[in-house]
C-alpha cells in the first residue's frame, strides 16, 4: 500500500504525539515552514488531561494514531516528537478496524521506529523516515529534503540524499528499505510485529547508546538471522556517545565485523539518524544501493513511493 498522492498546496497535515507529548506551538520555526507551503497544519492530539509525560492514556494515543492515518481527513501525519511510549501502543492498534486501502504520508523516525514496523507488518504500507515537527525547523537542508520527498520531487531512478557517505564493503544490491532506529527494533525482537527483513536493504541509526549497548543489539539481530538475511546494510549516525573502558571495539563499523556475514555491501550515511541536517526517506520501498569498490556510494528509488506522480 502507498499513499495516493504527494502533497500539494492547500492538503492538510496532522500533528500527532506518538511517543511523548510535544507542544506543537513549541516548534514555531516548523509550523511556519509548513504553513508557507500552503498546507492546513492541525493537533490530532488528545483534549487534556495528560498522562504523565504522554499526551493522553496508551489506548487513547493509539485511537488517536489511528483515527489520524485512517479517518480521510489528512493528507499527511507526521510525529511532533520522539523520545519514548510508541512501542506501548502496538497491542491496542491491533484492535483498530484498519480497513484502508491507502493511507496518508506518515513521518517520524526513532521511537517511531514502532509504528514504521507496525504498519508494515500490518498494511504492507509506505512510510517515510526522517525529521519530527521538533526537527524540521532546526535545520533549512532537513525541511528542504522533507519537502522534495513528501511533494514529489523524488520518483523512481531519483536519487536519496545520503550527505557524507563512506562505502565500507563494496557491492550492488536492491530490496526494501526498512528498519530505523536500532535500540527499537532490537526491542521489538520476539514480538509478532517484528518485521520480514529477509532481502531487505537494513538501515540502522543509534544515538546516546555506548558501544557495549550497541553491539548487544547487534547480537540480538545476529542470533535472530537477520545480518544473515538482508541484501545490504546502511548505516545512519550513532552519535552522542563518550568512549569507555569497557568499550569491545573503538567503533560501530569494527563491532559489525563479528555480527555480518563478509558478504553483506555496507555504507554509511551522515544523514538518516539523530544529527543534523537530517535526510527524509521513504520505507517499504524497493531501492538499488551501489557501494562502488572505488568508494563512490548511491542509493536510488527503483520504484515511486506514491500510487500517483
Amino acid at each position: 500500500m502507498k499513499p495516493r498522492r504527494p502533497l500539494k498546496r492547500g492538503d492538510r497535515l496532522t500533528l500527532i504525539s506518538t511517543s511523548l507529548w510535544g507542544d506543537p506551538d513549541s516548534y514555531p520555526d516548523a509550523l511556519s515552514l509548513l504553513r508557507e507551503k500552503g498546507l492546513e497544519v492541525v493537533n490530532g492530539d488528545p483534549a487534556p488531561p495528560r498522562s504523565g509525560p504522554f499526551s493522553a492514556g496508551d489506548r487513547t494515543r493509539s485511537e488517536a494514531f489511528f483515527r489520524a492515518l485512517s479517518d480521510g481527513s489528512s493528507d499527511a501525519v507526521l510525529s511532533t516528537r520522539g523520545g519514548y511510549g510508541a512501542i506501548r501502543l502496538l497491542p491496542h492498534l491491533d484492535l483498530c478496524p484498519w480497513n484502508r486501502t491507502t493511507l496518508p504520508i506518515w513521518t517520524g523516525f526513532s521511537d517511531a521506529t514502532n509504528l514504521h514496523v507496525y504498519l508494515w507488518n500490518r498494511l504492507n504500507t509506505v512510510t517515510f523516515h526522517g525529521p519530527h515537527l521538533r526537527g524540521l525547523g532546526s535545520s533549512p537542508e532537513s525541511f528542504r529534503w522533507f519537502w522534495e520527498m513528501v511533494s514529489g520531487e523524488k520518483t523512481a531512478g531519483s536519487a536519496l540524499p545520503l550527505g557524507r557517505a563512506e562505502v565500507i564493503r563494496p557491492g550492488s544490491v536492491q530490496g526494501r528499505l526498512l528498519g530505523g532506529n536500532l535500540e527499537t527494533l532490537a526491542h521489538m525482537a520476539g514480538t509478532r510485529w517484528f518485521p520480514d527483513l529477509k532481502g531487505a536493504i537494513l538501515l540502522l541509526e543509534d544515538v546516546d547508546e555506548p558501544l557495549y549497548a550497541i553491539d548487544r543489539a547487534f547480537s540480538q539481530l545476529a542470533h535472530m538471522g537477520v545480518f544473515s538475511a538482508i541484501a545490504g546494510l546502511i548505516l545512519g549516525p550513532f552519535s552522542g556517545r563518550s568512549p569507555r573502558e569497557d568499550d569491545p571495539a573503538n567503533n560501530v563499523v569494527e563491532l559489525l565485523e563479528n555480527h555480518c556475514p563478509p558478504d553483506i555491501p555496507i555504507l554509511s550515511s551522515s544523514l538518516p539518524g539523530h544529527d543534523l541536517p537530517m535526510a527524509t526517506w521513504p520505507m517499504n520501498v524497493d531501492v538499488r544501493m551501489i557501494a562502488s569498490a572505488s568508494r563512490e556510494a548511491s542509493l536510488v528509488l527503483a520504484e515511486s513511493p506514491f500510487q500517483e506522480t
